[in-house]
Parts: structure tokens; C-alpha cells; sequence
């Protein structure tokens, strides 16, 4: 399938818990909900709003009272990210850029850009939704994240179907398509 009609069933699977495309005026707030719950740097306004712009559906913004409190970014990936995931060396603060996939463009993998959830609400529809893409709008594609935290990494082994990639403490996890892991 091409990366429009992902788009659009992420965007589906987002609308009834509120989460909105990332706007111009969210991804200052979105990138600093992001550092300061993952503890580290995160990718730069400038490089959330390029993808954006490609990726209508790349950041997904949950607000509460006026103020965005989750986040669910997801980058959708061409096939030849496949030995550049696998290997570790997918660049999450500077994605590489001939590896997004464009609106007609074919869709075999997606990276978990970030998650963040600033409040219990939060945190439990952002939980929500990465379970609603990754079993329904994104079941049938390939999934890659970096745990940045000990907790996001427990939430995508035993809640997301992640798994570790070159050993059992590593940080960079994978998931097969959900029709794979049924059959197994």
C-alpha cells in the first residue's frame, strides 16, 4: 500500500481519542513535552514540521486544556530503510530523507519517532493509540522503535508486540506485521 492510504487510516484510528495533525504552533510544545519525559534531546521544530509537511499523520497531538500533553509520532518508511533498521542506523534526530516514504510512495516499515504522554490521560490514550496502529491502521507493515526510556520499552515488548533486534537488553526493538505473529 502507498504511504496516502496509511496516512488516512492513522489518521482515522487518532480522531476518536483527539489526536489532531501536529499544527506549526504545536511542535514547539510537542518537542518539549517529548524531551523532557524521554530525558534526552529529540528531534529539532524545523525537522517535525518538514516531515509533517511530507507526513500529515507524522506527529499526532492529544491536548487537554488548550495545552498539547501527548504525542504519537510514527515515520512512515520506504522498502530500502529495511537494512538501515535492522542494523540500528536509522538517524530518529535527522531522519534520512530518501528514506520517508511520500504520499505514492510504497510503505514496508514504520518507525516509533516518539511518545510522550505528560499526564495519566494522556499517557493512556497515547498508549491507545500506538496499540490501535500497530493492530489495526499499521498491522500488516514491519515496526521499528528505539526504547529512549525503560518504561517506553516495557510498554512496546509487553503491550505492542515488540521485541529486542541484536540481544535481550537491547534498546532497538522491531515488531512483525500482526498477521506474522498470529501465524506463528
Amino acid at each position: 500500500m502507498r504511504a496516502k492510504t496509511f496516512t488516512q487510516a492513522m489518521l482515522a484510528a487518532a480522531a476518536p481519542l483527539g489526536f489532531i495533525p501536529c499544527r506549526p504552533e504545536d511542535a514547539p510544545l510537542a518537542r518539549a513535552v517529548a524531551a523532557e519525559l524521554m530525558g534526552h534531546d529529540v528531534v529539532s521544530v524545523p525537522t517535525i514540521l518538514a516531515v509533517q509537511t511530507l507526513q500529515p499523520a507524522s506527529s499526532l497531538v492529544l491536548h487537554e486544556d488548550g495545552v498539547v500533553r501527548g504525542l504519537v509520532a510514527t515515520l512512515l518508511l520506504k522498502p530500502a530503510a529495511a537494512p538501515i533498521l535492522a542494523a540500528g542506523d536509522f538517524n530518529g534526530l535527522q531522519p534520512q530523507a530518501h528514506l520517508l516514504a511520500g504520499p505514492d510512495d510504497p510503505v514496508d516499515f514504520y518507525y516509533v519517532w516518539g511518545i510522550a504522554g505528560a499526564s495519566k490521560s494522556a499517557s493512556s490514550a497515547v498508549v491507545e493509540l500506538c496499540r490501535r496502529l500497530r493492530y489495526g491502521a499499521l498491522a500488516s507493515l514491519t515496526a521499528y522503535a528505539t526504547a529512549a526510556t525503560p518504561a517506553g520499552r516495557r510498554v512496546g515488548v509487553t503491550q505492542l508486540g515488540f521485541q529486542p533486534v541484536r540481544h535481550a537488553d537491547d534498546d532497538l526493538l522491531v515488531s512483525a506485521p500482526a498477521e506474522q505473529r498470529r501465524a506463528a
